[in-house]
């Protein structure tokens, strides 16, 4: 039998390395973009350091279904129609950042700065689902569960209806969308087949090829003038939206105290990053799913 003795104090050792949810939005749409071919569509996630987290308007592209018409028609039934509706909601950039508090006495700043920065890479994803599904006070961006909302289904409905009443919302655009839930709905729906690429990261998807996002940042969800989120009985949202594309800044290590407390030699690092996430506003449908029935 080995014994130790201890003598003098605890060693400091690194503890467990946050890591990203797999499939959380970040990483499906990361997924997304690595399936992009020449000519089809455009980047999901986009690192930039350009002035487009100044504020960006989005043009959107017609949201009806192609009209139908009959070249033998005669008269002034031979008129095509001309009205077309599209969206140009208005995009701001934020800021998720992540707080950390060292002394100079006990540890090496740097050290901690970086502790920082690891925080938010794994957790970034959480930060703009959070943003994209509840809005950020202050900011007048669209969020899902603002009040352009439209409810599916009228009630709580079960998981495998939620999950249909979201695929025909999408299926009515007559274009790809995608699907945004919690952990705790996705779980629910029990998927079992993913799509995955070299290196086996993939995205999960559902039986029509609808990608979907596992998101912790949509949990306690509260749309405006709708029923809330209520995890504790198994009662949380889920939402069909048109293509959604999230602009990036550079995460660099901080170099910059924020504050430094010079009575104890307390400094408070921040860790920040730049975020611009949007969405094709023109789909905005949300159902509140009962997985616990």
């Amino acid at each position: 039998m080995s014994t130790f003795t201890a003598v003098g104090p605890a060693l400091n050792l690194d503890g467990p390395l946050p890591v990203a949810p797999e499939y959380s939005l970040l990483n499906t749409l990361r997924a997304l973009s690595r399936d992009v071919g020449e000519g089809s569509r455009p980047l999901s996630i986009v690192d930039s350091n350009d002035r487009v987290f100044n504020g960006v308007n989005v043009f959107g592209y017609p949201v009806d279904t192609p009209s139908l018409w009959e070249p033998c028609l005669s008269g002034t039934y031979r008129e095509k129609e001309s009205e077309s509706d599209w969206d140009q909601p208005r995009f701001d950039g934020l800021i998720a950042y992540f707080p950390i508090t060292c002394s100079t006495i006990t540890a090496a700043p740097d050290v901690f700065a970086r502790r920082a920065e690891a925080a938010l890479d794994a957790k970034l994803s959480f930060a703009v689902e959070e943003a994209l599904a509840k809005g950020v006070s202050g900011s007048t961006n669209p969020s899902l569960g603002d009040t352009n909302l439209t409810q599916l289904g009228g009630a709580a409905v079960l998981p495998q209806a939620g999950l249909n009443f979201l695929e025909n919302a999408i299926g009515a655009t007559g274009s790809q969308g995608m699907i945004l839930a919690t952990p705790g709905t996705v779980s629910a729906w029990n998927f079992v087949n993913l799509i995955t690429d070299e290196g086996d990261e993939g995205y999960a998807q559902t039986a029509n090829g609808t990608p979907v996002a596992s998101c912790g940042g949509l949990i306690n969800t509260d749309p405006v003038g709708k029923t809330g989120s209520d995890p504790s009985v198994g009662q949380e949202w889920a939402f069909a939206v048109g293509p959604v594309q999230v602009y990036l800044g550079m995460l660099d290590a901080p170099s910059v105290s924020e504050y430094v407390d010079r009575e104890n030699n307390i400094i408070t690092y921040r860790a920040e990053v730049a975020i611009l996430p949007l969405w094709d506003t023109s789909l905005q449908s949300g159902v509140l799913i009962d997985w616990t029935p």
